[in-house]
C-alpha cells in the first residue's frame, strides 16, 4: 500500500492545523497594521467566522489564555490607538471584541467546537472518498497529498 494511502484518520488534518500553527506563529508578531489588514483581508467576513482564528489562538485555549491574546489584539487594533485609519480599526476591533465573548461563552464556545468538529469529520471524509477514487483510476495520490502544494 502507497504510504500516502495508508495515513491514519485525522493525521492530514494534523498536518493541516500543524502548517496553521506555524502561519499563526509567523503572523503573531504583526504590527497594529498588519493585524488591522489580516482581519479585514478579503474574505473576512468567512475567515472571521472562527473566533479561534481572530484571536490566532489554538483550538485548545484556556480562558487566560483566550483573555490575554484579546487583550493584546484589542490593544493593537483599537480606533484610538490607530487614528489614521479609525473606521477600519474600529471594524478589527470589533471583530475582536466578538470573538473572545464567544470564546468566553460556553454555549458560544461549545458551537465553535462542534461547528469545528464536524468540518474536521466532513474533510477527512471527503479526502477519504477523493483517495478512493484515485485508486479506482490508477493514481497513489490526490493533489492534497502533495507537500508542494501546501500554502
Amino acid at each position: 500500500i502507497p504510504t500516502a494511502m495508508a495515513s491514519e484518520p485525522g493525521e492530514d488534518f494534523a498536518k493541516f492545523l500543524t502548517e496553521v500553527k506555524l502561519i499563526e506563529k509567523r503572523d503573531s508578531v504583526l504590527t497594529s497594521e498588519q493585524q488591522i489588514n489580516r482581519l479585514l483581508r478579503p474574505g473576512s467576513k468567512f475567515f472571521n467566522m472562527n473566533p479561534f482564528d481572530v484571536l490566532q489562538l489554538p483550538l485548545t485555549a484556556s480562558p487566560a489564555e483566550i483573555k490575554k491574546q484579546y487583550r493584546k489584539l484589542s490593544f493593537l487594533v483599537h480606533p484610538d490607538k490607530n487614528r489614521d485609519d479609525a473606521d477600519r480599526a474600529q471594524t478589527a476591533f470589533d471583530a475582536v471584541v466578538t470573538a473572545a465573548k464567544t470564546l468566553e461563552d460556553k454555549e458560544g464556545r461549545d458551537k465553535v467546537m462542534q461547528v469545528i468538529e464536524g468540518a474536521k469529520e466532513l474533510t477527512e471524509q471527503k479526502l477519504k472518498e477523493k483517495r478512493k477514487q484515485a485508486k479506482k483510476e490508477g493514481r497513489d495520490r490526490i493533489e492534497e497529498d502533495s507537500p508542494e502544494k501546501v500554502h
